[in-house]
């Protein structure tokens, strides 16, 4: 349990932390974004409630976090890409069926999308294909 307990105070500390300390080359990445990606569904879940802040380079990050984590369930590695194309339409699949999340869009079509990303991300932890 003590375990499980640090792993929530310190996903919160990296969602906190989103916006600190930049890529100088890609300001949308920074070292929370990355941390998040490693930590799978639940650093998903964790920026879901970012999708809609009100800040837009925040919602960008929060998007590159859904993106990794998707991509990284079919393979794909840093400086390699996918394994095959086959992986990388998976993957597509995947962002496209949760509403092709911008974080650029309207309000509305970011609620919309952050609403199939909380279904999505429920129905993995659940083991169901979707």
């Amino acid at each position: 349990m003590a375990d499980n307990a640090g792993e929530h105070l310190e996903i919160a500390e990296l969602v906190r932390a989103i916006d600190e300390n930049p890529d100088e080359l890609h300001n949308d990445y920074t070292p929370s974004v990355q941390r998040l990606i490693d930590k799978g569904l639940a650093g998903a879940a964790a920026v879901v409630p970012l999708l809609n802040t009100d800040d837009q380079m925040t919602r960008r990050r929060a998007q590159r976090v859904l993106e990794g984590v998707v991509k990284a369930r079919f393979g794909w590695k840093a400086g390699m890409g996918f394994a095959d194309a086959g992986a990388q339409e998976q993957a597509l699949a995947v962002l496209a069926a949760n509403g092709n999340y911008d974080a650029a869009a309207s309000e509305e079509q970011r609620k919309h999308s952050a609403g199939l990303w909380r279904r999505w991300i429920e129905d993995q932890r659940e083991g169901k294909d979707r």
